[in-house]
């Protein structure tokens, strides 16, 4: 489990595990067997990588949903906003709440790719109805 959040973090940051190796002070072939579950990060790797990836070491174990303490700061202000919600915005919400973690970096990366394709047609478009007005 750590090792897979290790290995989705490091990804989302496009970082190679010779750089977060050389950031720790350790052989890659030791990291990596972090990410493949082999062996766990004692409590000083564990700090470190919390601390260079602004997440908390629950969160790195897998103890908790929240990334760190501005994530948790956040739920608490949009707990308050809920009520203004549709039914289905809640239900996907909580459908959302019950996925592993994995189901949830891989949904996250799929929303910032639609919102990016968006934006694409969102501006292109704009600037075809400009040449049509030129």
């Amino acid at each position: 489990m750590v090792g897979d959040i290790l290995k989705t973090i490091r990804e989302e940051k496009k970082i190679t595990q010779d750089q977060i190796a050389q950031l720790l002070n350790i052989k890659r072939q030791t990291y990596s067997s972090y990410e493949r579950n082999k062996s766990l990060p004692d409590i000083n790797i564990l700090s470190k990588l919390a601390d260079y990836f602004n997440v908390s070491t629950d969160y790195l174990l897998g103890r908790s949903d929240i990334m760190n303490y501005d994530e948790y700061k956040d739920l608490l202000i949009s707990t308050t906003k809920i009520e203004g919600l549709s039914d289905d915005e809640k239900q996907l919400l909580n459908s959302y709440r019950k996925l592993s973690f994995e189901f949830k970096a891989e949904i996250r990366g799929e929303i910032k790719g639609i919102l990016r394709t968006s934006q694409d047609q969102s501006s292109s478009s704009g600037s075809e109805s400009n040449k049509k007005i030129i």
